[in-house]
């Protein structure tokens, strides 16, 4: 792709279904890039691993990234086909873009993003949130069932050409808020080595599940920074699926019917049902995290889809209770994948910050003016017996210039999220044809 102007920044969000740990908070250790002779160049300041943050403020950050998960869901489901995304990299990628935006840029995607907090307080609530998320780790213990586990990693990094100068106070939220220093790369005379090491870098974070994150021609001579975030996922359920006990059933998909191979069991849930809709949250191991199941009734995929807000959503799981749950589940693996992000992000009112002449993000930088070329955004979903592993990856690309048990019978399309006790949504999902790859 050919760059305009000067300079130009590319925020890149890779991940594994949800967040937690970095190097800076004694999480995971953060492995070193390769390719590259690596110098760092970093705020003095350390990551805050105790955030000052009121609940209020907690909360109304859940309550943000929620109705822009469910906004942008409106824009990308669109058609029939599986979906899978995750709005919280979305969300944290933009973040991290956000802290260096100013004037309309700033206002445009703060309503977009709602992000209803200052920026002085939006920063050390996403640090409380991935402190949180960390929190839910389960460390690999023998059961009934076998060994069972949870992992949640996120890793924040930036890359600078060398040289490059940015805002102090800048580079001080990227450490403090996201743990992330500017490891310096030679973009100008080695843009296909420095593509390769972000993208080894990435890879290894996400176990594989991410690759070429950021393809060759995306950095070049002009590229200044490129902010990474990593997030990978892994849990087994609470009460795994008996292998035995899977086996083919028809799926009712919009295109004719499919035999899948699809799951039983009988799993104690949170469990509601209401007008055209049954939701159950199938915990995971630890009881920290769950994925909530919507089931709309036959032949009301689309009314029950598309009345999904995160209000809805907080009425419905007001509503579960706990019981036996007789639950039929498809196994299900796919990738999903979206040239751009930049069409949906428009729509939602995100305007300036893809304007070469209207974006300000002199909060990143005052010697060039930068602007939004692109957000990118894949993801990946694999769910069987044992449990769930996840991925998404975003790139935000820069440029300047008891009764009877109830039953789930999941044979047709539905909807799907993985959450954590909070609430937050950390990914949204669509399955119409439980076989498609």
């Amino acid at each position: 792709m050919k760059r305009a102007g000067a300079g130009w920044l590319v925020a890149a969000m890779a991940g594994l279904a949800f967040a937690g740990c970095n190097s800076s908070s004694g999480g995971d250790t953060e492995p070193g890039p390769v390719d590259q002779n690596i110098q760092e160049a970093r705020s003095n300041l350390d990551r805050d691993t105790n955030p000052t943050v009121s609940d209020p403020s907690y909360a109304a950050l859940i309550a943000g990234d929620n109705a822009f998960a469910f906004d942008l869901y409106h824009q990308l489901a669109t058609g029939t086909e599986n979906l899978f995304y995750s709005p919280l990299s979305v969300s944290v990628a933009l973040a991290m873009t956000y802290a260096g935006a100013k004037a309309s840029t700033e206002s445009q995607m703060a309503t977009a993003l709602h992000y209803s907090l200052p920026q002085a307080e939006l920063h050390p609530a996403f640090d409380r949130l991935t402190l949180a998320l960390d929190s839910h780790n389960v460390a690999p213990h023998s059961t009934d069932e076998g060994a069972k586990s949870v992992r949640v990693s996120l890793v924040n990094a930036a890359w600078a050409e060398q040289g490059y100068q940015f805002v102090p106070t800048y580079l001080d939220t990227l450490a403090v808020s996201y743990g992330a220093g500017v490891k310096l790369l030679d973009f100008e005379n080695d843009p296909l080595g420095s593509t390769h090491t972000i993208n080894t870098w990435v890879a290894e974070q996400t176990e594989d599940k991410i690759q070429n994150l950021i393809s060759d021609g995306s950095i070049d001579s002009d590229t200044r920074l490129v902010l990474t975030n990593t997030l990978y996922f892994y849990a087994n359920w609470k009460s795994a699926f008996a292998k035995e006990s899977t086996s083919d059933a028809a799926f009712h998909a919009p295109s004719g019917d499919e035999s899948v191979p699809t799951m039983h069991g009988s799993i104690l849930a949170a469990y509601a049902e209401g007008d055209g809709w049954q939701m159950a949250d199938l915990p995971y191991d630890g009881d920290e995290l769950s994925m909530t199941v919507i089931l709309p009734a036959a032949n009301r995929f689309d009314e029950i889809r598309g009345g999904l807000t995160a209000d809805w959503l907080a009425q419905g799981s007001a509503a579960v209770q706990q019981q036996e749950v007789a639950v039929s589940l498809p196994k299900f693996r796919f990738s999903w994948g979206t040239n751009s992000l930049k069409p949906a992000l428009q729509a939602l009112g995100m305007v300036d910050a893809f304007s070469a002449t209207q974006a300000d993000f002199s909060g990143m930088t005052t010697g060039e003016q930068l602007y939004i070329a692109d957000v990118l955004h894949k993801a990946f979903v694999g769910v069987d017996e044992s449990g769930t592993e996840a991925a998404a990856a975003t790139a935000v690309i820069m440029e300047g210039n008891s009764a009877s048990p109830a039953e789930l019978t999941v044979d047709r399309p539905f909807l799907f999220l993985i959450r954590d006790t909070s609430g937050t949504v950390l990914f949204v999902g669509q399955v119409t044809s439980p076989s498609a790859s």
